[in-house]
């Protein structure tokens, strides 16, 4: 922390515990603390627009927006703040619910005054641990697909819940493998496949539990091609005569692929089997620039070229660097610097500076070779 104090803010709609908070703080922390309080929610967000906030510390039955509800808001609008929970009211239900929506800490109230000072003790030690600097955001739109490479990459164990409204699913992470996935009927990488394929819902990512059974052992980055090109399969698919021939002109690899399209989905309107055309003699892939955005650690775009979905890309980095900075908690691998990822005729890389990052998207498109052609 430097030399600068801990900047604290409790929330509670009781006045007089509010009142008692600075002088427990004096004498369990000493003047290491600037502690500041509020009654409501209302009032905590506008103390927390005139200065910066290290450590939250919130009651959860508060009137109008009570703790819970704040608290997901806190995870949206400051993914990087430290959030604890101190209430009087400690259940079981409570503690795993407020855990699932971001708190760092669930704690009881003490019921006599010597209990503050394990309180105190540990709520230094949390506060203790500052996020590094980096990208900071709200993350808007940010797909299943990144959210599962962000988990995987930093070797966490997760439980992704999905729900559309009208289908709801889950998807296993341990270790950073994906070891089961479920939606309705469907198991394993049928179901995988499934939710990947969704257009929008909400996602919530939950603290592994073991599941009923494991249905994946493939890795995760064969599954994520996989989903993404069955979802690109069913967005660019054209209609196949269903009297044409199925045999003798496709390999055995597509007939095998064909077979399974036709039975999940009863017909063979939706399953493209053309392959890629072979490069004519004479001819290299040569890179070309498809897409280009450079922004601030704040999200301010700074210069952008034929950039379609601005807001997704600055998530999608905010994001990276958020992970990164995760696992470098956890492991000496130093300071993100960039990413490269090549898929087909593809290549992504994102690099980030201590002032600014950039995403670069490149194609790879068939053109002559130098000196074979006059």
């Amino acid at each position: 922390m430097g030399g600068r104090k801990t900047r604290v803010l409790f929330v509670d709609d009781d006045p007089d515990f509010l009142r008692l908070l600075p002088e427990l703080a004096e004498q369990f922390v000493g003047a290491s603390w600037q502690v500041s309080t509020a009654q409501s929610s209302g009032a905590a967000l506008a103390a927390m627009q005139g200065q910066s906030v290290d450590l939250l510390v919130i009651d959860i039955h508060m009137p109008v927006v009570d703790g819970l509800q704040f608290l997901r808001l806190l995870c949206r609008k400051f993914p990087d703040l430290l959030k604890v929970v101190l209430t009087g009211d400690y259940t079981g239900a409570y503690r795993d619910t407020c855990l699932d929506s971001g708190a760092e800490l669930f704690l009881e109230k003490p019921r006599d005054p010597g209990g503050w000072q394990s309180i105190f003790a540990t709520l230094a030690e949390l506060a203790k641990f500052q996020p590094e600097e980096g990208f900071r955001g709200v993350l808007r739109k940010v797909g299943l697909a990144d959210v599962l490479q962000m988990e995987c990459l930093a070797r966490n164990s997760s439980v992704l819940e999905i729900n559309t409204g009208g289908v709801r699913g889950q998807i296993y992470v341990e270790v950073g493998q994906v070891v089961h996935a479920h939606v309705g009927e469907f198991l394993g990488e049928p179901a995988f496949n499934r939710l990947l394929a969704l257009s929008g819902g909400e996602f919530t990512l939950k603290p592994f539990s073991e599941p009923d059974q494991r249905t994946i052992s493939g890795s995760w980055e064969s599954l994520l091609m996989e989903a993404a090109q069955q979802r690109d399969e069913r967005e660019t698919d054209v209609p196949i005569d269903p009297s044409a021939p199925k045999s003798g002109e496709l390999d055995a690899e597509t007939q095998a692929a064909l077979q399974m399209a036709e039975e999940e989905t009863g017909n063979t309107a939706f399953f493209r089997v053309q392959p890629a055309p072979e490069l004519p003699e004479g001819m290299e892939l040569k890179p070309t620039v498809a897409e280009f955005i450079l922004c601030s650690t704040q999200g301010d775009v700074l210069y952008e070229w034929q950039c379609m979905n601005s807001n997704g890309r600055i998530d999608f980095m905010e994001m990276l660097s958020q992970k990164a900075r995760q696992l470098a908690q956890g492991l000496p691998v130093g300071l993100f610097e960039r990413m490269e990822s090549t898929e087909h005729r593809t290549r992504v890389l994102v690099q980030a500076e201590a002032d600014r990052a950039l995403f670069l998207r490149t194609v790879y498109a068939p053109a002559p070779i130098a000196g074979s052609m006059e």
